[in-house]
Formats: structure tokens, C-alpha cells, sequence
């Protein structure tokens, strides 16, 4: 059995568009110009300025101006201009919805936006700051390390010092014994040359080579080239050394040499010395005589 043919259903008009004819049944030709009328009047409403009319105002502006239409028919005007304006305010508020969305996504896109450059601040602080507090970490490593190598040359340059001083202060107590040890060995030396000479002296007959000033053995342990090179200081530490003699005390040795140098007993020595040479010796004999009474009177006297 073949399906049933579906109607075709009639395309929306515009509102640009006049009504449909309504099929009438005895309506008259009256019928046809209330629909024309109902149109010209929604598109008057449509196109006329509605910013301060409502609804009311305008049906009731209808019908004082078209009192002779009838109830129903000003009904379904009225119906129709509320459904069109219902419609217009739902446009309205789609296209201020629509408005809003978009004012509503630019501001969210802002937001986003504004986030984000905080975000990239932060960022950029945290690393500024990551910088910053590895530059003074770096720094404070470098001035660690430096201090660190000051005071290594610091000690480095001490020790040297004391090295040095240790060294210097060595070769000083070397020095003054070997100096020490010099002197000693040349007191003794000294000492024992001055014996020997006496030992000869004594010995030498008369008939031998005339004594020079320099051939008489001064009790001094520098040479003596003149009577003022004679002193009691020189003296003292020449016959009472300790290098020397350690079988006599202090007094034996001024008594020995008094009775050596005593000016009446060495008149026998007095007699050989060229006689050019006899005043400076008297001279240095009497010197030592009286260095040796002022040492004897010192030892009484201790």
C-alpha cells in the first residue's frame, strides 16, 4: 500500500510581508482589509519608536485611532503585536546576553592575561632573587676564599719570620761561642806566650840584644804599643781569667804578679832595654804596679 503523500509545510514570512488571506466562509470582502489593517498595524508598532511606549500605550493609541474593528480582531492584533515584541525582547536580551558573554570572556581573557603577566613577574622576581642570592653567595664565597688566603700568607710570612729569626738567632749563638771559644782559646794562648816570654826573659843573660818597649810581655791581652795602652780593666781580665790558672786563687795570682812587676825587682830586665826605650818602659812598669795594688786592695777590701 503506497505511503501517504506528507503536506509541505508553508514557509515563515517575513515581517516585511503582508498576511495570508484566511479562506472566509460569507465573511465579505470587509474580512480582507481587517487583515490588511492588522498588518500595516504591527509593522506601524515595528517600525515606530518604542523606547518610552509599552505594550498598553500603544493597544490603547490602536484603538482610539481604529475604533471600528471589531474584539476578536483587536484581540488577535493585540496577540500578534505581543508575540512580535515578546520576540524583539528575546532578541534584545540575545543580543545583550551576547554582549555580556563577550564583555564577560574579554574580561576573562584579562584576567587570564593580568594572571599571567603576575605569574611572569613572579618568575621573574624568584629568578632576580635566585640571582641575587647567588651573586652573594658567590661573593661571600670569594671573600671566605680571599680571608682564607690572606691568612695563609699571613702564617706563611710568620713562619718565614720565625724560620728567620730561629736561623739569625742560631748563627748569633754560633757566632759568640765561636767567638767565645776564639777568645778562650786565644786567652790561653795568650797566657801562655805571656809565661813562656817571662820563662826567657828570665833566663836571657845580660849580654843578649838590647829589649824594645815590644819585647816586654805586657800583662794585656792586646798588643801594647805605648804606656796608655796599659789599664787596669785590661789587666783584670787578662790575669784573672778563668780560662787560665785554675790551681790559684784570685789573690795568688796579683801576689805573683806584684812580685814580677814590683819597679825595684825589675830593674834587672830595666838594665837590658835599649836605652831609648828605658823611659816608656818605667812609664808602663809603673802603670802596672800600681793596677795591681788597686786589684790586691779590691780583694781585701771583698
Amino acid at each position: 500500500m503506497p505511503s501517504p503523500v506528507q503536506p509541505i509545510p508553508p514557509k515563515p514570512r517575513s515581517a516585511s510581508q503582508p498576511p495570508p488571506r484566511k479562506p472566509t466562509t460569507g465573511g465579505g470582502p470587509w474580512q480582507h482589509m481587517v487583515n490588511t489593517y492588522a498588518w500595516v498595524a504591527e509593522q506601524e508598532f515595528v517600525r515606530s519608536d518604542r523606547k518610552d511606549r509599552t505594550t498598553e500605550q500603544w493597544i490603547f493609541e490602536q484603538k482610539t485611532r481604529f475604533p471600528d474593528i471589531g474584539t476578536q480582531e483587536r484581540q488577535n492584533i493585540e496577540e500578534r503585536v505581543r508575540r512580535r515584541m515578546w520576540e524583539e525582547a528575546m532578541n534584545g536580551y540575545e543580543i545583550e546576553a551576547e554582549r555580556w558573554m563577550r564583555h564577560e570572556e574579554e574580561m576573562r581573557r584579562r584576567r587570564v592575561a593580568a594572571e599571567r603577566e603576575r605569574e611572569r613577574q613572579r618568575a621573574r622576581a624568584k629568578l632576580e632573587s635566585s640571582l641575587q642570592e647567588e651573586l652573594r653567595r658567590f661573593e661571600f664565597e670569594a671573600h671566605m676564599r680571599e680571608k682564607e688566603k690572606h691568612e695563609r700568607d699571613r702564617d706563611a710570612e710568620k713562619r718565614r719570620e720565625d724560620r728567620y729569626r730561629a736561623q739569625h738567632a742560631a748563627r748569633e749563638r754560633e757566632y759568640r761561642e765561636r767567638v767565645r771559644v776564639e777568645r778562650e782559646r786565644s786567652i790561653v794562648d795568650v797566657w801562655e806566650k805571656y809565661e813562656k816570654q817571662w820563662a826567657s826573659l828570665s833566663a836571657t843573660s845580660a849580654a843578649s840584644e838590647p829589649l824594645e818597649f815590644s819585647d816586654i810581655p805586657w800583662p794585656i791581652q792586646h798588643t801594647v804599643a805605648k804606656p796608655e795602652d796599659i789599664t787596669p780593666t785590661g789587666i783584670s781580665n787578662f790575669l784573672l781569667s778563668a780560662l787560665h790558672s785554675q790551681n790559684q786563687s784570685r789573690k795568688e795570682r796579683i801576689r805573683n804578679a806584684q812580685l814580677r812587676w814590683h819597679p825595684d825587682r825589675f830593674q834587672r830586665v830595666l838594665k837590658r832595654v835599649r836605652e831609648e826605650d828605658k823611659g816608656i818602659v818605667e812609664d808602663g812598669v809603673g802603670v802596672v804596679a800600681r793596677c795591681l795594688n788597686d786589684l790586691m786592695a779590691k780583694e781585701k777590701r771583698a
